[in-house]
Protein backbone atom coordinates (compact mmCIF):
# COMPACT_ATOMS: atom_id res chain seq x y z
CA UNK A 1 0.00 0.00 0.00
CA UNK A 2 1.27 3.45 -0.95
CA UNK A 3 1.80 5.91 1.91
CA UNK A 4 1.27 9.57 1.11
CA UNK A 5 0.58 12.92 2.67
CA UNK A 6 -3.03 13.89 1.92
CA UNK A 7 -2.60 17.45 3.15
CA UNK A 8 -4.28 19.84 0.67
CA UNK A 9 -4.94 17.05 -1.82
CA UNK A 10 -8.23 17.59 -3.65
CA UNK A 11 -10.68 14.70 -3.33
CA UNK A 12 -14.16 14.56 -4.89
CA UNK A 13 -16.72 11.98 -3.81
CA UNK A 14 -19.88 11.23 -5.81
CA UNK A 15 -22.15 9.03 -3.66
CA UNK A 16 -25.29 7.02 -4.23
CA UNK A 17 -28.46 9.10 -3.79
CA UNK A 18 -30.07 6.80 -1.19
CA UNK A 19 -29.94 8.29 2.31
CA UNK A 20 -28.31 5.32 4.05
CA UNK A 21 -25.62 5.11 1.39
CA UNK A 22 -25.01 8.86 1.58
CA UNK A 23 -24.13 8.58 5.28
CA UNK A 24 -21.47 5.98 4.45
CA UNK A 25 -19.86 8.03 1.68
CA UNK A 26 -20.03 11.01 4.04
CA UNK A 27 -18.03 9.03 6.58
CA UNK A 28 -15.46 8.26 3.88
CA UNK A 29 -15.28 11.98 3.11
CA UNK A 30 -14.63 12.65 6.81
CA UNK A 31 -11.73 10.19 6.85
CA UNK A 32 -10.11 12.00 3.93
CA UNK A 33 -10.74 15.36 5.60
CA UNK A 34 -9.11 14.17 8.83
CA UNK A 35 -6.08 13.18 6.79
CA UNK A 36 -5.80 16.76 5.51
CA UNK A 37 -7.56 16.54 2.14
CA UNK A 38 -9.91 19.17 0.76
CA UNK A 39 -13.08 17.23 0.01
CA UNK A 40 -15.91 17.99 -2.39
CA UNK A 41 -19.10 15.96 -1.89
CA UNK A 42 -21.36 15.96 -4.93
CA UNK A 43 -24.75 14.95 -3.54
CA UNK A 44 -28.20 16.28 -4.27
CA UNK A 45 -29.49 14.35 -1.26
CA UNK A 46 -27.15 16.04 1.23
CA UNK A 47 -27.04 19.47 -0.41
CA UNK A 48 -30.05 20.94 1.48
CA UNK A 49 -28.32 20.01 4.77
CA UNK A 50 -24.90 21.35 3.79
CA UNK A 51 -24.85 23.83 6.69
CA UNK A 52 -24.54 20.90 9.09
CA UNK A 53 -21.10 20.10 7.65
CA UNK A 54 -18.86 23.17 7.81
CA UNK A 55 -15.78 21.01 7.17
CA UNK A 56 -17.10 19.79 3.82
CA UNK A 57 -17.83 21.39 0.45
CA UNK A 58 -21.21 19.92 -0.48
CA UNK A 59 -22.35 20.50 -4.05
CA UNK A 60 -25.59 19.81 -5.88
CA UNK A 61 -25.60 16.80 -8.17
CA UNK A 62 -27.91 18.10 -10.90
CA UNK A 63 -25.28 17.44 -13.55
CA UNK A 64 -22.27 15.35 -12.55
CA UNK A 65 -19.38 15.90 -14.96
CA UNK A 66 -16.87 13.21 -14.06
CA UNK A 67 -14.33 14.37 -16.61
CA UNK A 68 -14.38 17.87 -15.12
CA UNK A 69 -14.10 16.45 -11.60
CA UNK A 70 -11.14 14.31 -12.66
CA UNK A 71 -9.42 17.38 -14.12
CA UNK A 72 -10.09 19.57 -11.08
CA UNK A 73 -9.22 17.03 -8.36
CA UNK A 74 -6.38 14.72 -7.46
CA UNK A 75 -8.78 11.84 -6.75
CA UNK A 76 -12.41 11.10 -7.59
CA UNK A 77 -14.35 8.31 -5.86
CA UNK A 78 -17.56 7.65 -7.74
CA UNK A 79 -20.55 5.41 -7.05
CA UNK A 80 -20.93 3.14 -10.06
CA UNK A 81 -24.49 4.21 -10.91
CA UNK A 82 -23.34 7.82 -11.16
CA UNK A 83 -21.57 6.86 -14.37
CA UNK A 84 -23.36 8.28 -17.43
CA UNK A 85 -25.98 6.15 -19.16
CA UNK A 86 -24.49 7.06 -22.53
CA UNK A 87 -22.13 4.16 -23.16
CA UNK A 88 -20.17 6.14 -25.74
CA UNK A 89 -18.76 8.43 -23.03
CA UNK A 90 -17.66 5.62 -20.71
CA UNK A 91 -14.29 4.82 -22.34
CA UNK A 92 -13.00 8.37 -21.85
CA UNK A 93 -14.17 8.44 -18.23
CA UNK A 94 -12.72 5.03 -17.42
CA UNK A 95 -9.45 6.08 -19.04
CA UNK A 96 -8.94 8.68 -16.30
CA UNK A 97 -6.33 7.25 -13.97
CA UNK A 98 -7.57 9.14 -10.90
CA UNK A 99 -11.20 7.92 -10.87
CA UNK A 100 -12.10 5.05 -8.53
CA UNK A 101 -15.42 3.32 -9.18
CA UNK A 102 -17.11 1.81 -6.13
CA UNK A 103 -20.37 0.25 -5.02
CA UNK A 104 -21.70 -1.39 -1.89
CA UNK A 105 -21.42 -5.07 -2.74
CA UNK A 106 -20.67 -5.95 -6.36
CA UNK A 107 -19.26 -4.26 -9.45
CA UNK A 108 -20.50 -5.59 -12.75
CA UNK A 109 -17.73 -7.50 -14.56
CA UNK A 110 -18.90 -5.85 -17.78
CA UNK A 111 -17.25 -2.60 -16.70
CA UNK A 112 -13.89 -4.30 -16.29
CA UNK A 113 -12.83 -2.03 -13.42
CA UNK A 114 -13.07 -4.28 -10.35
CA UNK A 115 -9.68 -4.21 -8.62
CA UNK A 116 -8.35 -1.38 -10.77
CA UNK A 117 -5.73 0.95 -9.31
CA UNK A 118 -5.90 4.74 -9.23
CA UNK A 119 -3.09 7.26 -9.46
CA UNK A 120 -2.80 10.39 -7.36
CA UNK A 121 0.17 12.26 -8.74
CA UNK A 122 3.08 9.83 -8.55
CA UNK A 123 1.34 7.58 -6.05
CA UNK A 124 -0.45 4.39 -7.08
CA UNK A 125 -3.26 2.90 -4.98
CA UNK A 126 -4.02 -0.70 -5.89
CA UNK A 127 -7.57 -2.04 -5.76
CA UNK A 128 -9.25 1.36 -5.39
CA UNK A 129 -12.13 0.38 -7.68
CA UNK A 130 -14.05 -2.33 -5.87
CA UNK A 131 -17.08 -3.25 -3.83
CA UNK A 132 -16.83 -1.54 -0.45
CA UNK A 133 -18.12 -4.68 1.27
CA UNK A 134 -16.05 -7.69 0.27
CA UNK A 135 -17.79 -10.34 2.42
CA UNK A 136 -21.32 -9.62 3.57
CA UNK A 137 -21.29 -12.49 6.09
CA UNK A 138 -18.07 -11.44 7.81
CA UNK A 139 -20.06 -9.82 10.64
CA UNK A 140 -18.78 -6.31 9.89
CA UNK A 141 -21.09 -3.32 9.43
CA UNK A 142 -20.88 -1.10 6.36
CA UNK A 143 -19.21 1.55 8.53
CA UNK A 144 -16.50 -0.97 9.37
CA UNK A 145 -16.16 -1.83 5.69
CA UNK A 146 -15.64 1.86 4.91
CA UNK A 147 -12.89 1.85 7.54
CA UNK A 148 -11.38 -1.23 5.90
CA UNK A 149 -11.52 0.28 2.41
CA UNK A 150 -10.03 3.59 3.52
CA UNK A 151 -7.25 1.88 5.48
CA UNK A 152 -6.30 -0.92 3.09
CA UNK A 153 -6.41 1.17 -0.09
CA UNK A 154 -5.53 4.71 0.97
CA UNK A 155 -3.86 4.27 4.36
CA UNK A 156 -6.44 6.35 6.25
CA UNK A 157 -7.17 5.84 9.94
CA UNK A 158 -10.79 5.09 10.81
CA UNK A 159 -11.14 6.83 14.15
CA UNK A 160 -13.51 9.53 15.35
CA UNK A 161 -17.10 10.53 14.64
CA UNK A 162 -18.41 12.80 11.91
CA UNK A 163 -18.86 16.31 13.39
CA UNK A 164 -22.12 18.19 12.88
CA UNK A 165 -22.79 21.88 13.34
CA UNK A 166 -26.10 21.67 15.17
CA UNK A 167 -27.66 24.61 17.00
CA UNK A 168 -31.11 23.08 17.56
CA UNK A 169 -32.16 22.76 21.18
CA UNK A 170 -35.28 21.11 22.59
CA UNK A 171 -36.28 20.66 26.22
CA UNK A 172 -37.87 17.29 25.46
CA UNK A 173 -35.05 15.92 23.31
CA UNK A 174 -33.99 13.44 25.99
CA UNK A 175 -37.33 11.61 25.74
CA UNK A 176 -38.32 11.92 22.08
CA UNK A 177 -38.36 8.76 19.96
CA UNK A 178 -38.54 8.80 16.15
CA UNK A 179 -39.95 5.69 14.47
CA UNK A 180 -39.42 5.07 10.75
CA UNK A 181 -42.00 2.32 10.05
CA UNK A 182 -41.49 1.90 6.29
CA UNK A 183 -38.87 1.31 3.62
CA UNK A 184 -39.21 1.29 -0.17
CA UNK A 185 -39.37 -2.53 0.04
CA UNK A 186 -42.45 -4.02 1.71
CA UNK A 187 -40.71 -7.29 2.52
CA UNK A 188 -38.32 -5.40 4.82
CA UNK A 189 -41.08 -3.69 6.81
CA UNK A 190 -42.04 -4.72 10.31
CA UNK A 191 -45.80 -4.92 10.92
CA UNK A 192 -47.93 -1.83 11.56
CA UNK A 193 -49.56 -3.57 14.51
CA UNK A 194 -46.16 -4.26 16.02
CA UNK A 195 -45.03 -0.64 15.68
CA UNK A 196 -48.32 0.58 17.15
CA UNK A 197 -47.94 -1.73 20.15
CA UNK A 198 -44.38 -0.50 20.61
CA UNK A 199 -45.37 3.16 20.37
CA UNK A 200 -48.11 2.75 22.96
CA UNK A 201 -45.83 0.86 25.31
CA UNK A 202 -43.14 3.54 25.07
CA UNK A 203 -45.68 6.33 25.56
CA UNK A 204 -46.91 4.62 28.71
CA UNK A 205 -43.34 4.81 30.00
CA UNK A 206 -43.09 8.55 29.44
CA UNK A 207 -41.51 8.66 25.97
CA UNK A 208 -42.68 11.08 23.30
CA UNK A 209 -43.15 8.89 20.24
CA UNK A 210 -43.42 10.33 16.73
CA UNK A 211 -43.50 8.61 13.34
CA UNK A 212 -41.62 9.65 10.20
CA UNK A 213 -42.30 8.68 6.60
CA UNK A 214 -42.01 9.89 3.04
CA UNK A 215 -44.30 12.76 1.95
CA UNK A 216 -46.37 10.38 -0.17
CA UNK A 217 -46.89 8.15 2.89
CA UNK A 218 -47.97 10.82 5.33
CA UNK A 219 -51.73 10.42 4.98
CA UNK A 220 -51.64 6.62 5.19
CA UNK A 221 -49.29 6.70 8.18
CA UNK A 222 -51.53 9.25 9.88
CA UNK A 223 -54.41 6.79 9.68
CA UNK A 224 -52.29 3.80 10.68
CA UNK A 225 -50.79 5.53 13.72
CA UNK A 226 -53.71 7.70 14.79
CA UNK A 227 -53.00 9.45 18.07
CA UNK A 228 -49.30 9.91 17.37
CA UNK A 229 -47.61 12.78 15.49
CA UNK A 230 -46.60 11.82 11.95
CA UNK A 231 -43.96 13.76 10.03
CA UNK A 232 -42.80 13.86 6.44
CA UNK A 233 -39.99 16.12 5.28
CA UNK A 234 -39.31 17.55 1.85
CA UNK A 235 -35.56 17.05 2.18
CA UNK A 236 -32.85 15.77 4.47
CA UNK A 237 -32.39 19.19 6.11
CA UNK A 238 -35.88 19.03 7.57
CA UNK A 239 -35.27 15.46 8.70
CA UNK A 240 -31.98 16.35 10.38
CA UNK A 241 -33.55 19.35 12.11
CA UNK A 242 -36.16 17.00 13.53
CA UNK A 243 -33.73 14.24 14.54
CA UNK A 244 -31.65 16.84 16.35
CA UNK A 245 -34.58 17.05 18.80
CA UNK A 246 -34.66 13.29 19.41
CA UNK A 247 -32.76 10.81 21.57
CA UNK A 248 -33.75 7.51 19.97
CA UNK A 249 -34.47 6.31 16.44
CA UNK A 250 -36.28 3.05 15.68
CA UNK A 251 -36.43 1.81 12.11
CA UNK A 252 -36.51 -1.05 9.69
CA UNK A 253 -33.38 -1.45 7.58
CA UNK A 254 -33.65 2.13 6.29
CA UNK A 255 -31.76 5.38 5.84
CA UNK A 256 -33.40 6.97 8.87
CA UNK A 257 -31.59 4.59 11.19
CA UNK A 258 -28.22 5.28 9.57
CA UNK A 259 -28.76 9.04 9.74
CA UNK A 260 -29.86 8.89 13.37
CA UNK A 261 -26.81 6.82 14.25
CA UNK A 262 -24.57 9.29 12.41
CA UNK A 263 -26.11 12.09 14.48
CA UNK A 264 -25.28 10.27 17.70
CA UNK A 265 -28.76 8.96 18.53
CA UNK A 266 -29.38 5.61 20.11
CA UNK A 267 -30.75 3.32 17.41
CA UNK A 268 -32.83 0.16 17.28
CA UNK A 269 -33.02 -1.54 13.89
CA UNK A 270 -35.62 -4.19 13.11
CA UNK A 271 -34.55 -6.60 10.38
CA UNK A 272 -35.79 -9.81 8.81
CA UNK A 273 -32.14 -10.87 8.55
CA UNK A 274 -29.64 -11.75 11.29
CA UNK A 275 -28.38 -9.47 14.06
CA UNK A 276 -24.98 -8.96 12.41
CA UNK A 277 -26.30 -8.09 8.97
CA UNK A 278 -23.94 -5.79 7.13
CA UNK A 279 -26.33 -2.86 6.60
CA UNK A 280 -26.97 -2.26 10.30
CA UNK A 281 -26.29 1.29 11.59
CA UNK A 282 -22.81 1.57 13.04
CA UNK A 283 -21.80 5.19 13.60
CA UNK A 284 -21.78 5.04 17.40
CA UNK A 285 -21.69 2.51 20.22
CA UNK A 286 -25.43 2.61 20.91
CA UNK A 287 -26.87 0.66 18.00
CA UNK A 288 -28.90 -2.50 18.56
CA UNK A 289 -30.39 -4.87 15.98
CA UNK A 290 -33.56 -6.87 16.59
CA UNK A 291 -33.65 -9.95 14.37
CA UNK A 292 -36.39 -12.61 14.31
CA UNK A 293 -36.03 -15.44 16.80
CA UNK A 294 -37.53 -17.71 14.12
CA UNK A 295 -39.04 -17.50 10.64
CA UNK A 296 -40.72 -19.74 8.11
CA UNK A 297 -41.78 -19.64 4.49
CA UNK A 298 -45.47 -19.58 3.57
CA UNK A 299 -46.80 -19.28 0.02
CA UNK A 300 -43.44 -18.08 -1.21
CA UNK A 301 -42.96 -15.38 1.44
CA UNK A 302 -41.04 -15.44 4.70
CA UNK A 303 -43.06 -14.88 7.86
CA UNK A 304 -40.81 -13.15 10.39
CA UNK A 305 -42.55 -10.12 11.97
CA UNK A 306 -44.31 -12.07 14.75
CA UNK A 307 -40.94 -13.36 15.92
CA UNK A 308 -39.21 -10.00 16.42
CA UNK A 309 -38.44 -9.49 20.15
CA UNK A 310 -39.73 -5.92 19.98
CA UNK A 311 -40.43 -5.99 23.72
CA UNK A 312 -36.69 -5.58 24.21
CA UNK A 313 -36.88 -1.92 23.20
CA UNK A 314 -39.10 -0.74 26.09
CA UNK A 315 -37.06 -2.92 28.41
CA UNK A 316 -33.79 -1.34 27.23
CA UNK A 317 -35.12 2.22 27.39
CA UNK A 318 -37.05 1.88 30.64
CA UNK A 319 -39.05 4.78 32.02
CA UNK A 320 -38.15 8.37 31.30
CA UNK A 321 -36.47 10.03 34.25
Amino acid sequence: MTQMDWHDKRVAIVPCAALGDVTLYLYLAWLFHRAGARVRFVSGTLYPARDYFDWLQVESAEAVDLLALAAENDLVICYVNALPQDASSLPEILAQANIAIVTAKKLSPRLGVDGREVRVGEHVFAGASRALCLRSRAGMSMVQWIDEYAASVFGLRGEGTVPLRCSTSCADAHRRVAIFPTTPHDKKNYSQAGFLWLARRLRARGWLVEFVGMPREREALGHAYSGFPVHAFADVRGLMDFLATCAVVISNDSGGGHLGSLMGLRSFTITRKHANFVWRPGFNAHNEVLAPLASFKLLGRYVWSPFIPVWRIPRRLGRVR
